[in-house]
């Protein structure tokens, strides 16, 4: 089976205290559990569900994902765990913002295009990203990225990303994650273990 993660800095396993690439991030202690499997990690700093950062054009996840999903054909099951960047204040957003935005990448994903030459659409899932650590409210940068609204957004994920998921037979799975204290936004060993102990029994059951 082969299973593709697709998310941001949390899935790259960014690590806030030194901006290293944390070996011990959900997708590797997955791997771990199933050998028999092939993990397909792809996650890019700063990815958004379906935001244009200004910065970076190649983080828009909607208009990646098509790209994604034809490199790696055919793949079985998708995890898809965004919107942490979709919180940020430059992009002026709300939590219906995180609906309209699943929504936006899963009709991307959806497409039966993509699938011409396999045999089947992958199983998807949502998992919403980790809820933002009340000490991340002190870290002067997560401040000024967030403030209290990108607070209150990344605290309340799962009713609008269930209901930009209604009627695309798409499973949205809360962790209860909460990121590591040093940013506020960024999981630490604590969190990717639970991100992964959450997902493990998703996956013997598939």
């Amino acid at each position: 089976m082969k299973i593709l993660f697709y998310g941001d800095s949390n899935t790259w396993g960014y690590d806030a205290t030194d901006a290293s690439r944390q070996s011990n991030r959900f997708t590797q202690l997955i791997k771990q559990e199933f050998s028999q499997h092939e993990m397909i990690e792809e996650g890019l700093c700063g990815r958004t569900l379906s935001l244009d950062d200004p910065y970076d054009e190649d983080r828009n996840g909607a208009k990646m994902i098509s790209m994604v999903l034809k490199t790696h054909s055919p793949v079985d099951v998708v995890f898809i765990m965004l919107g942490t960047n979709d919180a940020k204040r430059q992009f002026s957003t709300n939590s219906i913002s995180l609906e309209k935005g699943i929504r936006t990448l899963l009709y991307k994903a959806l497409n039966p295009e993509i699938y011409r030459d396999v045999s089947k659409v992958p199983q998807f899932f949502v998992v919403c990203p980790p809820k933002m650590n009340a000490e991340g409210l002190k870290n002067e940068r997560t401040m000024s990225n967030f403030g209290q609204i990108g607070f209150e957004i990344l605290n309340n994920t799962k009713p609008f990303l269930e209901k930009g998921c209604t009627n695309l037979n798409v499973q949205v799975i809360d962790t209860k994650a909460v990121a590591g204290s040093v940013d506020g936004i960024h999981m630490d060993e604590s969190g990717h273990k639970q991100v992964a102990n959450a997902l493990i029994p998703i996956i013997k059951k598939l």
